[in-house]
């Protein structure tokens, strides 16, 4: 089956051509953010950057963060929103300090954001201001400031941004960055006192609305401002792009005190995602594990643990695994599912922990039953058993599960370059070629997908529900490039 999931991404920008320009029709002046930039318009520019950022790997693809990240956020943007926005959260492998809001509702977390807040809720604090700058549209509204005081030079500068964002050309988008540098890197938007105070408002309630603590926003920018070393490089960057004062500090526990709150106790996902990352970014992992046995040396396993303590026993089983430490890992890791069975993280680690041991048929086998048992198509476990079955297995089993998630979840790139790599491994040699042009059209390689889709129909076994599928994918590929061809012309 076809991975249907997955379209040609494909923005209409007629409009925007210099002989066309007499005839656009104007948005209600009474929406100025609007003028500028629809809402139909941001998330063509927010795939553009996603899309770059993935390409210099500046998107943590690891599942279970990104499946933490995503939940996370939902929950809160699920307040504030009812389908105006589709939200996209993802983390940023950095250490530094930073969170930023794109068009289009994506949203983008510093690793190291997550690893230096205290809890839940104050991570959850920056992801609520983020998500008020996106529905308020202050992306939008700061481009009427920026752009060139025509309206018709504002649209024929968001046509050529739009354009490049269609096509994946670099040049559209620099040109577009170079004129509009508000709304085209993180780093640049530059959002005026008014706006981040209206983000602390709504972002402060939001996070009531979502039971998590409102007084967590003021709590982690004091902590930034005031922390043990004011010289600490990792929160210069948050705090040359969220500045703060005394004032807004003491507006925000303003509102918080008036706020009633019915806190709940926060998710143990919070601190697996710390020590995951911690584990993830470790260069030195003999030091990473002096680290994590200093945090658990007290720790009796037979008593009842606090999530801390959870994620730091969580971060010592993994460091062990990959430092050969078995006995140790194993003995951490029964501990922790006989507590805390619902979570993936230490059914995937104790799976790994068996392969390590050399028993990679006991792995695959455990991996499979805890996939089935949990949830048929959680996407981490999912993902490790297909690893699995692939590396160590039957990659014909790895292929046909992967197709069957990816037909009720969009995959990211790594995971299209996955299921391609398992096709391939299973000699399904058409199919291989036809997820590698899944795979450039989602990077936005529009030429090297038509290129293998081109082999992909080379191969005589071919099915004719193969040959049809290939011939329409590839009649819409080559459309859509005639079509931008025409454009640029």
């Amino acid at each position: 089956m076809y991975l249907v999931s997955l379209r040609l991404f494909v923005v209409t920008l007629f409009f925007y051509g210099a002989s066309s320009l007499a005839e656009i029709e104007l948005p209600d002046l009474g929406n100025p953010s609007d003028i500028y930039l629809s809402k139909m318009d941001e998330p063509a520019i927010g795939r553009s950057y996603f899309r770059s950022l993935r390409a210099q790997q500046q998107v943590v693809e690891d599942p279970l963060l990104a499946e933490y990240i995503q939940n996370l956020g939902e929950k809160l943007s699920s307040k504030v929103q009812s389908g105006d926005f589709d939200f996209n959260y993802f983390f940023v492998p950095q250490n530094s300090i930073n969170a930023f809001a794109m068009p289009g509702g994506y949203i983008g977390i510093h690793t190291g954001l997550c690893v230096n807040a205290d809890n839940e809720s104050q991570l959850a604090s920056v992801l609520a201001h983020e998500i008020s700058h996106v529905t308020q549209r202050h992306i939008s509204r700061q481009i009427g400031d920026q752009v060139p005081n025509s309206i018709q030079g504002g649209l024929v500068l968001l046509g050529a941004i739009l354009l490049g964002a269609a096509t994946g050309s670099p040049e559209l988008v620099e040109a577009g960055a170079f004129a509009a540098p508000a709304i085209m890197t993180q780093g640049q938007i530059d959002f005026t006192r008014e706006m981040e105070i209206e983000a602390d408002a709504i972002g402060i309630k939001t996070l009531g609305l979502s039971n998590y603590d409102p007084y967590a926003m003021a709590d982690f920018f004091n902590k930034l401002s005031t922390g043990e070393d004011p010289r600490n490089a990792a929160s210069t960057e948050f705090l040359r792009t969220h500045p703060t004062s005394v004032n807004r500090s003491a507006s925000a526990k303003k509102q918080a005190r008036n706020m009633v709150v019915e806190t709940v106790e926060e998710s143990l996902g919070f601190e697996l995602t710390k020590n995951r990352i911690r584990f993830l970014d470790s260069k030195l992992p003999e030091k990473t594990l002096d680290y994590f046995e200093n945090k658990t040396q007290s720790l009796n396993l037979n008593s009842n643990l606090s999530n801390k303590s959870i994620g730091d026993l969580y971060g010592l089983a993994l460091i062990s695994i990959e430092l050969g430490l078995l006995e140790k890992a194993e003995n951490i890791l029964e501990k922790l599912i006989l507590q805390n069975s619902d979570y993936a993280h230490f059914h995937i680690a104790y799976m790994e922990l068996l392969i390590k041991k050399g028993q990679t048929n006991r792995g695959i086998t455990y991996i499979k039953g805890k996939r089935l048992n949990l949830s048929p198509r959680n996407v981490p476990l999912t993902l490790a058993y297909a690893e699995a079955e692939l590396n160590y297995g039957n990659p014909k089993q790895s292929h046909e599960i992967l197709l069957d998630l990816f037909n009720t979840i969009p995959p990211s790139p790594s995971q299209i370059r996955l299921i391609a790599n398992s096709a391939n491994q299973a000699g399904d040699f058409a199919d291989s070629f036809s997820y590698m042009a899944e795979y450039y059209l989602s990077i936005g390689g529009f030429e090297q997908a038509r290129e293998q889709l081109k082999v992909a129909l080379s191969f005589e076994s071919l099915s004719k529900v193969q040959t049809a599928k290939f011939i329409a994918r590839l009649n819409e590929i080559e459309e859509y490039i005639d079509e931008m061809n025409r454009q640029r012309r």
